[in-house]
C-alpha cells in the first residue's frame, strides 16, 4: 500500500476517534486499530501523535473551505447578476456548509475537539489561530469574488466581513451537533445572509 493512502487511512481514522473518544482517546493504538493498521507503520507515516493532529487540522480545515467554495462555484455558475446575484450566492455557500455538516458530523466535532486540544497544548497552540486565520482569508477571498462576478461592491473590506460568515458556520455548527436540527441552521445562515446584504452596494462603481 502507497504511503499516501496508509496516510489518508490513518487520517480517516483519527477523525472518527477524536468525534467519538476526544483527543485524548486518540492514542496511536486506538487510531492504529481503527485503521486495521499496525504501530509501526504509523511510526512509518507520520513522525509523531502531534505530527498527526497537525495534519488533521490542516486536513479538515481544507474539506470545509473546499465546500464552501464548491457552493460559491456552483451558484456563480448561474450567471445571475447584481444584488440578487450575491444575494443567491452567500445562500448557497452558507447552506453547502449546511450540507456537508449534516453529511458529516463527526469531522466538525473532531475539529472542534482538536481545536480545543491544540489551545491548551504547549507546541500546538498554534494551530487554532493557523485554522482561523485560513478560514478568514479564503472566505474573504470568497466574498471579493463573489462580489466581482455579481458585478457589485462591499461597503468594507471583505477581511472585516470575513469573520462574520466564520462567526455563523461556527454556530451553525455548534447548534447542529447539539440539536440536530436543520431549521434552526437553515435560520442562521438566511440571518446571516440578511445581514451581510446590508453591507452591498447594488452596482459596482463605474
Amino acid at each position: 500500500m502507497a504511503v499516501e493512502k496508509r496516510r489518508e487511512l490513518l487520517l480517516d481514522a483519527a477523525f472518527r476517534v477524536i468525534a467519538h473518544d476526544g483527543v485524548d482517546g486518540a492514542t496511536t493504538r486506538a487510531i492504529c486499530t481503527e485503521a486495521g493498521m499496525t504501530l509501526s507503520t504509523f511510526h512509518y507515516v507520520f513522525t509523531s501523535r502531534d505530527d498527526l493532529l497537525a495534519a488533521l487540522v490542516e486536513r479538515g480545515t481544507d474539506r470545509e473551505l473546499a465546500v464552501i467554495a464548491d457552493a460559491l462555484t456552483a451558484a456563480s455558475a448561474d450567471g445571475i447578476g447584481g444584488f440578487d446575484g450575491i444575494r443567491i450566492m452567500l445562500r448557497e455557500s452558507l447552506f453547502g456548509y449546511i450540507y456537508g455538516l449534516i453529511e458529516d458530523p463527526d469531522r466538525e466535532q473532531a475539529m472542534i475537539s482538536l481545536n480545543q486540544y491544540a489551545r491548551q497544548t504547549a507546541g500546538l497552540a498554534g494551530l487554532g489561530a493557523d485554522m482561523y486565520r485560513r478560514y478568514y482569508e479564503a472566505i474573504a477571498y470568497g466574498l471579493g469574488i463573489g462580489a466581482e462576478q455579481a458585478g457589485v461592491e462591499w461597503d468594507r473590506p471583505t477581511d472585516e466581513l470575513a469573520p462574520l460568515v466564520v462567526a455563523a458556520t461556527d454556530g451553525i455548527t455548534l447548534a447542529y451537533l447539539n440539536t440536530r436540527d436543520r431549521a434552526v441552521c437553515e435560520r442562521v445562515a438566511e440571518a446571516t445572509v440578511t445581514l451581510l446584504l446590508g453591507h452591498v452596494t447594488r452596482t459596482r462603481s463605474s
